[in-house]
């Protein structure tokens, strides 16, 4: 008898510090940077902090010359990284932020054609979301959290579908993403981050 009060007891301890846990990490907010009511996605605050994934550069053509007029500069969290580097795979929760700047070129000593950016555009953030979270969210699906914010509002996305505002450009990624990559993950542009590759 006493031996099965040890087990039981063994028992209910486990249960309860399982309890405990599950109980704690709910209450935890998926990220400081979503409403865990609405999904609603903001700019992260500190997210120059974070390593730059890669940059892209636009151009376009003035009398003739190709000009840079915007810079993409993309980060994202020094773990993602780590993790993408192990598991060939976007953890959830990961985040995405592409900063979006004008830019100007002009004559250096360095070339004929240097470009540099100027003011802030804009924002993209992308949340990976592998639980299928806010289903009744416009802004998340197809395994992402998706919103564009202009330069002077970092809180409010301009958004309103991402299946209308962002998959277009969004979509030729599928073609150019690792044959192995997973489903969700081939919406983004992995070919421009070097830095994901194994070291």
């Amino acid at each position: 008898m006493k031996k099965f009060n040890v087990i039981t007891a063994a028992v209910v301890a486990v249960v309860t510090t399982w309890a405990g846990w599950i109980m704690a990490n709910e209450e935890q907010p998926f990220l400081p940077n979503v409403d865990p009511k609405t999904g609603a996605i903001s700019v992260p605050e500190d997210y120059t902090l974070w390593p730059t994934l890669g940059t892209w550069t636009h151009t376009k053509i003035d009398d003739g010359a190709a000009t840079i007029h915007e810079y993409h500069v993309v980060y994202t969290q020094p773990e993602t990284i780590e993790y993408y580097q192990k598991k060939r795979r976007f953890p959830d929760g990961a985040v995405i932020v592409k900063e979006l700047l004008h830019a100007e070129t002009m004559s250096m000593t360095t070339g004929p054609a240097v470009g540099h950016a100027t003011t802030i555009k804009g924002f993209f953030v992308l949340v990976r979301d592998t639980k299928g979270r806010f289903k009744s969210s416009p802004l998340w699906g197809d395994g992402w959290g998706w919103s564009f914010y202009n330069a002077d509002d970092r809180v409010k996305t301009v958004s309103t579908d991402y299946k209308v505002d962002c998959i277009p450009c969004h979509t030729p990624a599928k073609d150019l993403a690792p044959r192995n990559a997973q489903k969700d993950d081939k919406w983004i542009y992995t070919l421009g981050y070097p830095v994901l590759q194994k070291k």
